[in-house]
């Protein structure tokens, strides 16, 4: 039974379908970019998954999110949206540690057996030391960090980023992706992790797998697939615009 099956899902606001025909088998130990122009509904895409959006097109190892409880979706899935605000003296530690509330007692005190899985997550990620820092000190690659080591802490099967490399220069890009890939491949605690991201040379070189939202529909694969199979020049339906297999970028003809 896959962890994650999507089948036959549309995307839309009422009456209004923004894209539809989406078909997905998903399983842990995969670091997935999702991959679109502006406007396909990647956010969507994601939010929906995180069962922020309703729906029952999605299996989550065999059963609809409304099967499970509260508790068991926060094991389940953990979703970072870029939309989140910095709050002015909040430590790193206690932004990360909002994300084991769901195991903590009746009062939200966490445990020693917590306390030392958020240190162990402020290391994985580079941030060891940072515990008592200002969040809002941090530069914003520290602070996407810190909000990888939230999603670690909530210790979910499923991790879901919206484009958590916006905005950063392209040394902590490549940094912020290898570091999903080693969680997502990580022995004894492996996750399947599915990133919305812009940048197509970086989710060719360190990405399992690539969902591409194109203007004909849904395709996935290996990169070495969507490549081969021309799945990559359809992210972009616009004339004059070709990509080079080479050099694995687009060119403006």
């Amino acid at each position: 039974m896959p962890l994650l099956s999507i089948r036959n899902l549309s995307l839309g606001y009422g009456e209004k379908i923004i894209f539809s025909g989406i078909n997905a088998c998903e399983d842990d130990g995969c670091l997935i970019a999702l991959l679109g122009s502006n406007g396909r509904g990647k956010s969507t895409l994601l939010r929906t998954i995180a069962g922020l959006e309703a729906e029952t097109s999605i299996l989550y190892d065999g059963k609809t999110l409304k099967e499970y409880s509260r508790k068991e979706t926060s094991a389940l899935i953990s979703f970072v949206s870029p939309l989140t605000e910095r709050t002015r003296y909040l430590s790193v530690k206690d932004m990360v540690a909002i994300s084991s509330y769901w195991r903590t007692n009746w009062i939200g005190a966490s445990n020693p057996e917590e306390e030392k899985r958020i240190e162990e997550a402020l290391k994985l990620v580079g941030l060891e030391g940072f515990s008592q820092r200002d969040c809002t000190s941090l530069s914003d690659g520290e602070y996407q960090r810190a909000t990888i080591a939230g999603a670690l802490v909530q210790d979910s099967r499923i991790i879901l980023l919206d484009e958590p490399t916006a905005f950063l220069d392209i040394a902590n890009k490549f940094l912020v992706t290898k570091l999903l890939k080693k969680i997502a491949h990580k022995e004894n605690g492996r996750k399947l992790i599915i990133f919305s991201t812009h940048d197509l040379q970086l989710a060719l070189q360190v990405c399992d797998r690539l969902w591409v939202m194109a203007s004909d529909g849904f395709y996935t694969g290996t990169p070495h697939q969507m490549i081969e199979g021309g799945r990559i020049e359809k992210m972009f339906d616009v004339e004059g615009v070709s990509f080079d297999k080479q050099k694995m970028m687009f060119n403006i003809l």
